[in-house]
């Protein structure tokens, strides 16, 4: 079992998983936000690797800029293969962007999350995450 840094060759795993989020990704619309990510230092993204070598999970991280606040760091998504879950690979993933924005020198990590995700929300809760907050988002067409 190994985490790492993402890496081109993984668009494929990464939208796999990601479709068990709900989301409906190919490799091909995954593939730019992998080099966005790489090319950027205020981004990154881990991969969990089983035993077998193969991506069980994902999770990126970035550090977020705001005018009216001191900059932190925010969970972008994050999935581990539900034939995966409950083995402590999710919070292995959490800790390594801990480690990751610590080293960022920012003060906290931050994730938002569904209210319909209910084990999602209590994954977060048991590992140390507060809610701060409810909020709805908004999205218009450009």
């Amino acid at each position: 079992m190994q985490i790492r840094p993402v890496h081109i060759e993984d668009a494929a795993d990464i939208a796999r998983l990601a479709k068990q989020l709900g989301y409906n990704p190919s490799a091909q619309t995954v593939l730019p936000n992998i080099h966005g990510i790489l090319e950027n230092s205020t981004h990154q993204a881990f991969v969990y690797l089983n035993e077998e070598e193969q991506i069980v999970g994902w999770i990126h991280v970035f550090i977020a800029l705001r005018l009216g606040s001191l900059p932190f760091a925010e969970i972008g998504g994050m999935v581990v293969d539900q034939d995966s879950q409950q083995q402590g690979i999710g919070r292995r993933l959490v800790k390594q962007c801990r480690h990751w924005a610590a080293s960022h020198g920012v003060g906290d990590i931050r994730v938002r999350c569904d209210t319909t995700r209910e084990q999602a929300n209590q994954f977060y809760q048991h590992i140390g995450f507060k809610q701060r907050k409810s909020q709805r988002v908004f999205v218009r067409d450009l």
